[in-house]
């Protein structure tokens, strides 16, 4: 069995946009010499969200219009109340409940993804997209593949 962890670096334009980490996916899977086996990709942050759809304007125009119903930016999330937070305090904290609560709604730091014929096996459409919920910074997604 061969394992192989790899790691890529990417920032979104903006808040609420898509990177799209396919390439990345299919050069992990390449470069571990598996043919057959799994992947997963994995993202390391709390305040974005990795998925598997169709890269298509209109698909995330409708995406953000419905999490904006969902997740309000404007309203009161305790996350952002100093005066009450106590855990996991940074120097220099800022107001970012609302990517908080909207990466718990959505729930997806990683994806799973079978491996065959030495590709990553996702339908004709489906793209793996990073969602940045916070405001534009280095994220960090870690690929793991194994198999034969």
């Amino acid at each position: 069995m061969r394992i192989l962890t790899s790691e890529v670096v990417v920032r979104a334009s903006g808040q609420m946009e898509c990177v799209d980490l396919t390439d990345e996916l299919a050069r992990a899977v390449k470069d571990s010499g598996v043919t057959d086996g799994c992947s997963v990709a994995f993202c390391a942050h709390t305040t974005c969200n990795l998925f598997i759809n169709e890269l298509e304007d209109g698909a995330l125009a409708d995406l953000r219009a419905r999490l904006a119903g969902l997740v309000p930016a404007n309203i009161y999330y305790a996350h952002d109340d100093l005066e009450r937070r106590t855990q996991n305090l940074q120097p220099g904290e800022r107001s970012n409940g609302r990517s908080h609560v909207l990466q718990m709604v959505l729930g997806g730091t990683s994806q799973t993804i079978p491996v065959g014929s030495g590709e990553p096996l996702l339908g004709r459409w489906q793209r793996l997209l990073l969602l940045e919920l916070d405001e534009p910074k280095e994220r960090t997604c870690v690929f793991q593949v194994w198999g034969t």
